[in-house]
């Protein structure tokens, strides 16, 4: 079985090594450097963004042996293809990206069916995650969540890369391999509805959240 370059539970001295090589770089350069064959590249890469990843992964598929394989496999294929890689300005969406579409395959797979796209999308807004934990009480958090779970998949993920993720309109297109104006339809429709809800929460609150 083929494994990564590097260790799945990096050290602390780990990380600062990988910050001290390359955190004065472009993530561009950086890319580029994997390109050429550095595995402490794809080593930065993978330490810095692996809990965004599997935070992301779980919210898109709620099995972490599948999500954490999904990880795995996408480091695995660009190490193997690293020499044929493309160059890559926005390496977080295209990680983000590259685990969705494992996911969904491996989805697919398992359902032994092709799936037209995800089905979920698990997003929770709790009363410490994002900045919500300083502005709102733990009840009106748990009735925000409520309001939440109304919005499609598509809606949900939509806001969670935009709004939690700060991804820009064209980065989430690409993640969620759709249109920009797609992206702003999804993001109008999702307010829209929870602003509906205003009257049964402060509408200062609903409103800080976008």
């Amino acid at each position: 079985m083929t494994i990564l370059p590097i260790s799945l539970s990096q050290t602390p001295a780990d990380i600062q090594h990988f910050k001290e090589d390359f955190g004065s770089k472009h993530e561009a350069e950086v890319w580029s450097n994997l390109k050429k064959g550095d595995k402490n590249a794809l080593a930065f890469f993978y330490t810095k963004y692996l809990r965004s990843l599997y935070n992301y992964g779980m919210k898109v598929c709620q099995d972490a042996t599948l999500v954490e394989d999904s990880i795995q496999d996408v480091f695995i294929g660009i190490w193997n293809s690293h020499s044929r890689l493309g160059d890559v300005t926005l390496v977080k969406s295209y990680l983000y990206k590259s685990l969705r579409t494992k996911i969904f395959y491996k989805k697919s797979l398992q359902a032994r069916t092709p799936l037209k796209d995800i089905d979920s999308f698990t997003f929770v807004l709790s009363h410490t995650s994002h900045y919500l934990s300083h502005r709102v009480s733990s009840d009106v958090s748990e009735k925000i969540r409520q309001y939440v779970d109304t919005l499609t998949p598509k809606q949900k993920e939509a806001i969670f890369l935009i709004y939690y993720e700060e991804l820009s309109y064209e980065e989430a297109a690409v993640v969620m391999d759709l249109r920009v104006k797609t992206v702003y339809n999804l993001i109008h429709l999702a307010i829209s509805k929870l602003r509906q809800n205003k009257s049964k929460l402060s509408s200062a609150i609903l409103f800080s959240l976008f």
